[in-house]
């Protein structure tokens, strides 16, 4: 779902670019979800997405390890934007999908899928249309 548009759009974009992408794209996510499962749930599930992924993506680590009370996205964009394009694609990239899974886990994929739909019909430019943290 959201990996394979995140996947598209980021194809031949410099790490700033895909990082900016990222981030937009988990505002937008945040935007979704946050009247569902209230800001605290949409925080802990990707949270605890960060934790699922950084085994695969030790870049992520630091996110968990020196953002117990920042800016999570800040900090996303900081380590995304530091990594080669292609590692900084997929790390994104095995988020969302860990994310989609953790979520598609609790309420069920169809239910998920209806809820992030919104997500996909957002272009991930980098700019969302309202300032959100996740």
């Amino acid at each position: 779902m959201l990996k394979a548009l995140f996947a598209s759009q980021s194809m031949g974009a410099d790490a700033s670019r895909v990082a900016a992408m990222a981030v937009a794209m988990w505002k937008n996510v945040g935007i979704a979800l946050a009247p569902i499962i209230g800001r605290t749930g949409v925080d802990a599930l990707f949270t605890r997405s960060i934790h699922m992924t950084r085994a695969a993506h030790p870049c992520l680590a630091i996110i968990a390890e020196d953002n117990t009370q920042g800016d999570i996205l800040a900090a996303l964009q900081a380590v995304l934007v530091q990594q080669p394009d292609t590692t900084a694609v997929a790390a994104n990239i095995a988020l969302l999908q860990n994310f989609e899974d953790l979520l598609g886990s609790l309420i069920g994929l169809s239910l998920t899928k209806r809820l992030l739909r919104p997500v996909w019909d957002k272009p991930s430019s980098g700019q969302t249309e309202q300032d959100a943290t996740l």
